[in-house]
């Protein structure tokens, strides 16, 4: 009843209909209904269009240098966990801005306390495997990032091998003409679909 009357007062009509309420509406509210509508059909096919294009786009050079930093990246980290680290040092910058939030834990500011961080993942898992899949990136002229899923097993210096999935944002700056890496975050919070795409 009140629902009635609140219509009335905007001007609509309502009228039963097999035991439901259907609406009617003014001429001037059918009028801008079929405007809006046939508006966001005469939208839809440029809209679908441009959004494909974008998905089909093919790659600057600028994110195939930050998607070869980022392969760069996990190349140098499994050197990292075989002991040596001089590939990961060389991909890191070496600016007390960079930092590190790793899926053990823990927040490493500046170089000193990531190349740390770095030494003591190396001593207590060694022997151990990353490698990156799904990766999407996103470049700008001296900045860029990419998103992927992290895999891989570690082995405890004195436990079994343990195997995770884990998502991970790498971010790049341009320094000296080379994406160097500033920073690294991690954590295993997959959702299903995430775990189920990284398999």
């Amino acid at each position: 009843m009140v629902g009635d009357l609140l219509l009335a007062a905007a001007g609509w009509t309502t009228a039963s209909l097999w035991g439901d309420t259907l609406v009617k509406f003014s001429r001037s509210r059918k009028l801008m209904l079929v405007v809006t509508v046939g508006t966001l059909i005469a939208f839809a096919p440029p809209l679908t269009y441009s959004a494909r294009a974008q998905s089909e786009a093919p790659e600057t050079a600028t994110e195939k240098d930050i998607r070869a930093a980022t392969v760069l990246f996990y190349e140098a980290f499994n050197s990292a966990l075989h002991g040596d680290l001089d590939p990961l040092n060389a991909v890191w910058s070496h600016r007390p801005d960079v930092t590190n939030l790793s899926a053990a834990g823990g927040h490493a500011i500046g170089w000193n306390e990531v190349h740390a961080g770095f030494l003591n993942m190396a001593r207590l898992y060694p022997g151990g495997s990353i490698e990156q899949r799904n990766m999407s990136v996103v470049a700008g002229k001296d900045m860029g990032y990419s998103v992927c899923i992290e895999t891989g097993q570690l082995r405890s210096a004195d436990g079994p091998m343990v195997t995770f999935n884990q998502r991970a944002t790498n971010i790049f700056r341009l320094e000296g003409g080379a994406w160097k890496l500033i920073h690294h975050h991690a954590d295993s919070n997959l959702n299903g679909a995430e775990a189920a795409a990284s398999r």
